[in-house]
């Protein structure tokens, strides 16, 4: 029976096929551990020299790219003409040399990686630091830990020390820090040092680790770096082991009585040496453990086939004839079935079902709210959006919809008071809770809409339509309570379909705006608003803008500082336009920011980092008084300006040009109406302006053209002869380049949108007309 059997199951031709795979593959594979044992040993130095040394060599360039951003900024520090105009000066100046320098500290130190910027000056022992401001002695810096090392970089050309910050700053007690330091050198001597506090979390944040391995950094002098906690071994064995190595790639030693293979390499930036070790106990252990498995994965490879051909010649031939007779429609081709043909058919239906599942799952969300934000912005056509929602929102009904849009208040303020990562956290997080609040009883969708605000869309579960304006202001309390954030929501009217969401996300962040009359933490719904017409600029904005421009000019900082309150005065009044008054006052720090660039002066802290958006967040009241600060320096900095013998000079030029304007006059008459050289006029123009003489002076001459052309009717060849053109086409060419338009085109426009059209912006100048 035994050997009919045997017969039997040698003469199916899948099960000769089992069996021969079967000891192939067993045989094989005991070969292979065999053979991977004995060649181990010998391969290991190599094999496990070249990932580590990898490894270490992709850590080194992760901190020398971090350290070298840091040294060009220190090196360029080292020779900024403020921080030299510091170091090198006297005593007696530090103070207002350090007022230039450290604006320029401070905007370096804007970096997540940077705690502070110092410049240490060694004649008289005083610092100034980006966080701190000046400081008339060392001792008296909120923190000078460095004094007693900051000596050693008269005899170096970069120091890079790791210590633990020690200020006064409670917030920052126990911080490691990695100070790099660069000289600043006076005629051949090192006069003082520019000195970058890193953090030290921050750079070894990003350094790849691996599980089986230990990592340290250790500088010249032998003095470790890193880690700084948790050491695996002690200090004492680690000398042991830098002795061993000493400038070798790798070599074996021990520590603790058990065998390691260390490699290393060394920062040409830092100077700092790498060590990497691997336990080689664990190694020879892991390989003595491989061949045993392969040994018993060999036996059991045997026993697999052994029990494949039992399972396939008596237990698996009736399930596999059913699905192959519903895979193949030919009865003739069905026969006994065969396991090779149908698994790969079965598991790609399979696999191919359940990849697709997760990946609907998980971009379900995004795809969710990527669509809202096509939608609110008018950026997806109507049949691509019907697409869809068909596809996306499956259990939601075509309408109705509500629409509201959550914005941080003081945005601008609450960005500088948090780290780029925490704020995208929180935002994660005011996300997050905006869905939980109304999961409940709604339908929702959350999508960024602007970098102050999110965009939610919802769609009622029950029957009964709920407060949703009392319900927002709920969500704004737990906002405020759980992450401390102060919003303000916006609500649109009622969307009766898609197609109408566009518009309510548009009159939800029209209610919003609001927010600059109301104040912040409000709930703002359109429904109850009475929203006016949008106003354009008109003559009385560019009176009041005017007026403060003037004032700054004279300068009378109290008539600035009147007409400030004057204009928020008269937009409570007149409930003007929300974006409308937002614009004046974009338009009138642009005008701000124009004179501070022309004339290179120091811009206050408001405008530092300026974009339209800082204002959009804020109320009037929070407006009025950045205004206030913003011109009260600035007046007392063009005073100062309105004194210098340049500005006098320039000033001379001016007039004398405005005097001559008809006349055929270039840089040569300006410099002898001086008595200056061409080269020095140029020069002292450009600085004072911020442009040529001759593009001022064609400024000039096309502003007067464009006075006649509106209100005078000689014609353009005389109105060219009055403006010093003595040739027509010359004078053409020149206008159209300057307005875009020729002279006659200009006149006719005129003569339709005289009363209409806003006034041209004044030019961007540093020099300014005295207003007697």
């Amino acid at each position: 029976m035994l050997r009919l059997k045997l017969k039997y199951l040698l003469h199916n031709k899948q099960t000769r096929l089992i069996l021969m795979l079967t000891v192939t593959v067993s045989l094989f594979i005991t070969l292979i551990g065999l053979f991977s044992y004995g060649e181990y040993r010998d391969a290991l130095d190599t094999e496990l020299n070249t990932p580590n040394v990898e490894l270490l060599q992709i850590n080194l360039d992760v901190t020398n790219r971090a350290f070298r951003e840091s040294d060009n900024k220190a090196v360029d520090l080292s020779f900024h003409p403020a921080i030299l105009k510091y170091v090198e000066g006297p005593a007696a100046n530090n103070a207002a040399a350090a007022a230039e320098a450290q604006n320029y500290l401070r905007t370096l130190a804007t970096e997540p990686d940077i705690h502070s910027i110092s410049v240490v000056k060694f004649q008289d022992h005083s610092v100034l630091t980006s966080s701190a401001g000046y400081s008339a002695a060392w001792e008296d810096a909120p923190e000078s830990a460095w004094s007693a090392w900051i000596g050693e970089i008269k005899n170096k050309p970069l120091l890079i020390k790791r210590r633990e910050y020690l200020g006064s700053d409670p917030k920052l007690n126990g911080t490691q820090l990695l100070s790099l330091a660069r000289p600043v050198v006076q005629d051949g001597e090192v006069a003082g040092a520019v000195l970058i506090d890193l953090d030290y979390d921050w750079l070894f944040s990003k350094m790849y680790t691996h599980l089986s391995s230990y990592q340290f950094v250790y500088n010249l002098e032998g003095e470790l770096i890193y880690p700084k906690l948790n050491l695996p071994f002690p200090l004492a064995e680690m000398k042991g082991v830098l002795d061993t190595l000493e400038v070798s790639p790798f070599a074996h030693v021990k520590i603790e009585g058990q065998p390691y293979m260390a490699n290393q390499t060394f920062s040409n930036v830092t100077g700092w040496r790498l060590i990497s070790l691997v336990p080689m106990e664990q190694l020879l252990k892991n390989v003595e453990l491989a061949r045993n498995m392969m040994l018993m994965l060999s036996l059991i490879s045997i026993l697999v086939g052994l029990s494949a051909i039992y399972y396939y010649n008596y237990a698996a031939f009736r399930p596999l004839k059913r699905i192959n007779k519903l895979l193949s429609p030919d009865p003739k081709a069905t026969g006994q079935g065969n396991l090779y043909d149908l698994e790969p058919v079965i598991g790609k239906l399979v696999g191919d079902f359940q990849n697709r599942s997760r990946v609907a799952a998980w971009s379900l969300p995004e795809l969710r709210s990527k669509w809202v934000q096509d939608l609110t912005t008018k950026s997806i056509g109507t049949q691509e959006m019907r697409t869809k929602w068909e596809h996306y929102f499956e259990g939601w009904a075509d309408g109705p919809f509500e629409t509201l849009v959550v914005s941080i208040d003081r945005h601008s303020q609450w960005a500088r008071a948090y780290m780029e990562e925490d704020q995208m956290l929180l935002k994660y997080a005011i996300n997050n809770m905006v869905a939980e609040y109304f999961e409940p009883s709604w339908r929702t969708v959350t999508a960024p809409s602007q970098k102050d605000s999110v965009v939610v869309l919802l769609q009622s579960k029950e029957q009964q339509e709920a407060d949703l304006p009392e319900s927002a202001g709920k969500l704004v309390t737990r906002l405020g309570e759980v992450l401390n954030i102060s919003v303000s929501i916006g609500i649109g009217q009622t969307a009766g379909s898609m197609l109408q969401v566009a518009r309510s996300y548009s009159e939800a962040r029209l209610a919003l705006s609001y927010r600059l009359y109301k104040g912040y933490g409000g709930i703002h719904d359109y429904a109850s608003m009475e929203v006016p017409a949008e106003e354009h600029t008109g003559a009385a904005d560019d009176f009041w803008k005017a007026e403060v421009l003037d004032a700054l000019k004279i300068p009378d900082k109290d008539a600035a500082v009147d007409w400030i309150h004057r204009w928020a005065a008269d937009a409570r009044k007149k409930n003007a336009g929300p974006h409308k008054v937002l614009r004046i006052v974009d338009d009138l720090l642009e005008e701000i920011l124009g004179i501070a660039a022309a004339g290179s002066y120091t811009l206050p802290s408001e405008l530092a980092d300026y974009t339209r958006h800082q204002v959009t967040t804020m109320e009037l009241a929070e407006i009025e008084e950045m205004l206030c600060r913003i011109v009260i320096p600035m007046s007392a900095q063009l005073g100062e300006h309105r004194q210098t013998k340049e500005y006098r000079l320039v000033q001379s030029m001016i007039l004398y040009m405005e005097e001559h304007l008809q006349e055929n006059i270039g840089l040569q008459d300006v410099a002898s109406h001086v008595n200056m050289g061409v080269s020095s006029v140029s020069n002292m123009f450009k600085e004072e302006t911020g442009t040529t003489v001759y593009d001022y002076l064609t400024h000039l001459r096309i502003d007067q053209a464009c006075e006649l052309l509106q209100n005078s009717t000689l014609k353009i060849a005389e109105i060219a002869l009055l403006v010093g053109y003595q040739n027509e086409n010359s004078f053409i060419r020149t206008f159209r380049k300057n307005k875009s338009v020729t002279p006659g085109k200009f006149r006719e426009s005129s003569k339709y949108s005289n009363e209409y059209a806003d006034p041209p912006k004044p030019r961007h100048s540093g020099v300014f007309e005295d207003s007697e």
